[in-house]
């Protein structure tokens, strides 16, 4: 049975994730100290109330927050594949392949961290890669050039085809 792909890259967005995260846990410990506030210091009522309620609210917004996030990081399904007989670019459920004869240039937008793959008579597709979008880039090129010598085989056979 043959390997489906010869390369795989994923967007590594941790440290964006981790910065609303914090943000979030930041939010639910200040909130939770506010609601606590008036148990700890004599506060008039109306004060009281009012920084419990404020408290209540950032505790709230900041388990949103970091739940939320961590939901959208959960379903995020988003990957490009190089194959032997192209690329594979999956973005939440809508696949595009792209023939190796199709790819006519590959371009690196480094400070935005995308990746354009520019196709002959079709739209350019942009995958954003973030900060390996030169490796990326790099590898698609390696990986065009390699098919374009029939050198890009992943080098597994299946059982049957080994036998005849």
């Amino acid at each position: 049975m043959t390997t489906p792909g010869v390369d795989f890259f994923r967007v590594d967005r941790s440290a964006a994730t981790a910065r609303v995260l914090i943000t979030g846990g930041v939010l639910v410990t200040c909130g939770a100290l506010a609601v606590g506030a008036h148990l700890v210091r004599r506060l008039p009522d109306d004060v009281s109330r009012l920084v419990s309620l404020i408290g209540a609210a950032a505790v709230v917004g900041g388990l949103v927050l970091a739940f939320g996030t961590l939901a959208m990081m959960m379903f995020e399904n988003i990957y490009l594949a190089i194959r032997d007989d192209g690329l594979l670019v999956h973005e939440d459920g809508k696949e595009t392949t792209i023939a190796w004869e199709e790819l006519s240039a590959v371009v690196v937008d480094a400070p935005k961290g995308l990746v354009a793959l520019h196709r002959q008579d079709k739209e350019t597709l942009r995958w954003h890669a973030g900060k390996t979008a030169k490796l990326v880039a790099a590898r698609i090129e390696e990986a065009k050039r390699k098919a374009a010598h029939g050198l890009l085989r992943t080098g597994s056979t299946s059982p049957t085809s080994a036998r005849s």
